[in-house]
């Protein structure tokens, strides 16, 4: 009986040891916890002067993901410190393995990579500033950053700031992550001269790798931080440009004549895009058009030929007029493939039209089938209402390959609502397309006014609707004003073209080279019969103030006491 106490009582003990020992969780059941971990308390508190600990402390709202902490802390400046992380658990302990320099202002950051156990991140980075002196280093830097082509940018970009004088082959002094609105701070810096770029640091090593990673400017090349005084950078419109071509990887034959083509990516293609499918000669055999995007996986396309692709032969494939939406030229990698003994029995059906975002009065309604249009009825049974009036035999309808068009007499009368019957071959029936038809008395327009009043310099504007179904690219000098709009959503980019090449040029580091002032705006909204007004504010210095490119030092300013490094003062791993 005793022994089995005993044995009991280990047990139990183990039990604790075992559960005691065992990395915290969150609890399972309920609804999805989408709640971001926050920093609740910190040991030193934020702007102590003073310290001779040898760790700080970092509690948490929830458990932290401990991995996640481990590779998010950094310590600024980057003075060498070793250090080391342990928990307790909603408390995270950084313990320093060797003392602290002396009269230093130092920042542990958690930055914004840090997780909890259900993977929701921070918002911003956390940084739980201290001094080993008697004062705490208070100069800031402020920035934004936009993304160029969607206007917000993921938590998490990253900014270096460099001390003077500048060396790019070095670490950065200080770095700095940006928060969810796009905001990038950093503080508690020493007084000096420093310049700031954005950096897509891929490997975190807090180095520009000028072959592997891209680098933007601001809008100033150096600048000089004052204790107690605020810098502001302004915006920069940050651009990974997509270079990379897609590729046709696969061609599927799915009977004699219908093609089924994988991408790497998505793709579209011009009105004239065709392929052209050659033998094993090398000779010209058919050519094949696309017909629609498949639905379930938008990187395959369907295609037809014109002629069988006969299974004894072995064909290959080039393309024209395929392209990624950056741009690029479709590439073919594909290897040549047999052809096919199966006859085509797809089905005449109805893919998509271009009604959505509603059409313009001389524009045509457009309706995609899903192979080339080959049954009389589709015409045939068309039907249009004008208003309660049935027309038969609507005479204006263009019919290429799978696609029919039916077009206005001119303009679709005003004031008149247009209902069509279109064939379904699948079906056997008509279904009805109602678009919304924009009368000239519906339209509106937007006018882009530049905020700075700058009449001469050369303006590029691009200019989409919601819908991507009307596109614009212009230059003018001035103000503009576009008309005969749709009365729905516009996005709008603007830049000025400094050095006249029809480019966007965003800056360069080594030698530096200042952005050209751009503009975004998403989602403008066109009223009908009124005029939308644009302020546009090209990106640069808040206020349209510049700093000077260079600014007069005080005599002392690049003294640091002995401390300089240049590659020890580093803050705001953000």
């Amino acid at each position: 009986m005793n022994v089995l106490r005993i044995i009991s009582g280990n047990f139990v003990i183990g039990l604790l040891i075992f559960y005691g020992c065992a990395t915290p969780s969150a609890p399972t059941g309920g609804p999805p916890d989408r709640t971001p971990p926050v920093i609740v308390s910190t040991t030193p508190d934020v702007g102590t002067t003073n310290f001779t600990g040898d760790e700080v402390r970092f509690e948490f709202s929830k458990f932290p993901d401990r991995g996640s902490v481990r590779t998010n802390v950094s310590i600024e400046p980057s003075l060498g410190i070793q250090y080391e992380v342990s928990f307790s658990r909603r408390t995270a302990i950084v313990e320093f393995s060797q003392p602290l320099p002396e009269n230093t202002t130092i920042i542990v950051v958690m930055g914004s990579d840090v997780s909890d156990t259900r993977n929701n991140r921070m918002t911003s980075s956390y940084e739980l500033a201290f001094s080993t002196g008697p004062v705490i280093d208070d100069g800031n830097v402020i920035a934004r950053l936009r993304d160029a082509d969607q206007g917000s940018v993921e938590a998490g970009e990253r900014v270096f700031l460099f001390r003077e004088p500048l060396d790019f082959t070095r670490s950065a002094n200080y770095v700095a992550q940006s928060d969810t609105a796009g905001i990038v701070n950093f503080s508690y810096l020493r007084e000096g001269m420093y310049s700031a770029v954005w950096v897509d640091d891929i490997n975190r090593d807090r180095q520009w790798n000028r072959e592997r990673e891209r680098a933007q400017p601001f809008h100033v090349e150096s600048f000089f931080v004052e204790q107690g005084e605020e810098v502001d950078l302004g915006t920069i419109y940050i651009q990974r440009p997509d270079t990379t071509a897609p590729r046709l990887e696969g061609v599927g034959l799915l009977s004699e004549e219908r093609l089924r083509l994988r991408m790497s990516e998505e793709v579209v293609w011009d009105p004239g895009a065709e392929l052209t499918i050659s033998d094993s000669l090398g000779d010209f055999y058919t050519t094949a058009y696309p017909l629609y995007t498949s639905r379930d996986d938008p990187r395959v396309v369907l295609a037809q030929t014109e002629d069988p692709l006969e299974e004894e032969n072995r064909f290959s494939v080039q393309q024209n007029g395929f392209r990624d939406k950056a741009g690029n030229s479709l590439q073919v990698t594909v290897d040549p493939f047999t052809g096919s003994a199966e006859p085509d029995t797809t089905l005449l059906r109805l893919i998509k039209d271009n009604a959505d975002g509603g059409l313009f009065p001389d524009q045509a309604l457009e309706i995609t089938y899903s192979k080339f249009i080959d049954d009389d009825a589709v015409v045939d049974s068309l039907i249009v209402y004008e208003g309660e009036q049935m027309v038969e035999e609507y005479e204006y309808v263009e019919i290429f390959r799978n696609i029919l068009r039916i077009l206005p007499n001119g303009d679709w009368d005003t004031g008149i609502r247009h209902r069509f019957g279109i064939w379904d071959p699948d079906f056997r029936e008509r279904r009805t397309v109602e678009p919304d038809i924009w009368q000239r008395n519906q339209l509106g327009s937007i006018e882009f006014n530049p905020a700075d009043g700058d009449t001469t310099t050369s303006t590029r504007l691009m200019l989409r609707d919601e819908f991507n179904t009307m596109e614009l690219d212009t230059t003018f000098t001035g103000s503009i004003e576009i008309s005969n709009l749709a009365p729905v959503r516009y996005h709008a980019r603007l830049f000025r073209d400094l050095d006249e090449n029809g480019t966007w040029d965003r800056g360069g580091i080594d030698p530096f080279r200042r952005p050209e002032p751009y503009f975004l705006r998403r989602n403008i909204p066109v009223r009908e019969g009124f005029t939308s007004d644009v302020s546009v504010e090209f990106s640069g210095m808040p206020e349209e103030t510049e700093l000077p490119e260079t600014i007069e030092l005080p005599e002392d300013a690049n003294n640091d006491d002995g401390n300089e490094d240049n590659d020890g003062n580093n803050q705001n791993d953000q």
